[in-house]
């Protein structure tokens, strides 16, 4: 899990040129706020999951 967890700040850290990267219908700040928060529902669970010992599945 803490691989998994370098793996998402690491998408973090390049959050800005993946936002400006990826095709949007809506605008940049909108695309990026999407993306920020589907990072961070995945952080908050992957702690959880290193909490309890369990592992998460993204699919």
């Amino acid at each position: 899990m803490p691989g998994f967890l370098r793996e998402v700040a690491l998408l973090r850290a390049n959050l800005d040129l993946i936002t400006a990267t990826t095709e949007r219908p809506r605008g940049l700040a909108e695309r990026r706020d999407q993306l920020d928060s589907r990072l961070r529902n995945i952080e908050a669970t992957a702690r959880r999951a290193l909490v309890s010992g369990a592992g998460v599945l993204i699919w």
